[in-house]
């Protein structure tokens, strides 16, 4: 569903579609492929937690879905709208998160409300996408969570990115159950025409993206109840 109304965002807003690892253990059919593994060698680099729930923009205290046509006022956006969506005011911020409140494929260990929502990229009204440690910044001072951080520095050759990424394949999610993949991106902002050199991703063997059914019959995750629950 999508509200009417809401302040204007510009399509380029939408967040880009991430290209995968060249050795991602799942690449969708028809999807771009990351062509320069090496850019990640010898640069600072950030690895997070790909988590598996849906890509949401706030800006302007609203909350718009993959679609930044028009807010969303999904069902399965509720958590975030309550408790983050009406803290990101600010005209020129573009704050991007993945939302589990709606269960995809993985099924996480109970959260607190305010943590259905984590943040993983911050963006400016230019198209300019800030360092990781500016996301950081910004969602903490608005109590915002961030997605799960692996790795912080440098790597020395494309074999020892490799090895660390299957590593954290065999590896459980931080939030509990089956880790979805992770995300590799340079640690220091960017211009969102490098985006596609500047970030990939990396997906776990069996990776279901959802389709239009998934609007019809979702579910919500599990809420831990009690005095960190709400």
């Amino acid at each position: 569903m999508i509200a009417e109304g809401g302040p204007a965002v510009p399509l380029s807003a939408k967040y880009p579609s991430t290209p995968y690892w060249p050795w991602s253990p799942a690449i969708g059919r028809g999807d771009d492929v990351y062509h320069d593994p090496d850019r990640f060698v010898g640069d600072a680099v950030v690895v997070t937690e790909k988590l598996d729930g849906g890509n949401t923009l706030l800006h302007g205290g609203k909350v718009y879905g993959r679609s930044v046509a028009v807010p969303s006022d999904a069902k399965w956006m509720a958590m975030v709208k309550k408790h983050h969506a009406w803290k990101v005011t600010e005209p020129e911020v573009y704050l991007y998160g993945e939302d589990i409140y709606g269960v995809h494929s993985i099924a996480y260990d109970a959260v607190p409300e305010r943590e259905t929502f984590h943040a993983f990229a911050l963006r400016d009204a230019a198209g300019t996408f800030a360092a990781f440690s500016e996301v950081e910044a910004y969602a903490e001072s608005r109590q915002i969570p961030v997605v799960p951080v692996l790795f912080k520095g440098c790597f020395g050759s494309v074999a020892e990115i490799r090895a660390f990424v299957e590593e954290a394949h065999r590896e459980p999610s931080a939030l509990g159950g089956q880790r979805e993949g992770v995300v590799l991106r340079l640690a220091r902002g960017f211009p969102a025409a490098e985006f596609q050199d500047s970030v990939c991703k990396s997906v776990r063997q069996g990776h279901v993206q959802t389709d239009e059914h998934w609007t019809r019959s979702w579910t919500p995750c599990r809420i831990a109840h009690g005095p960190s629950g709400v």
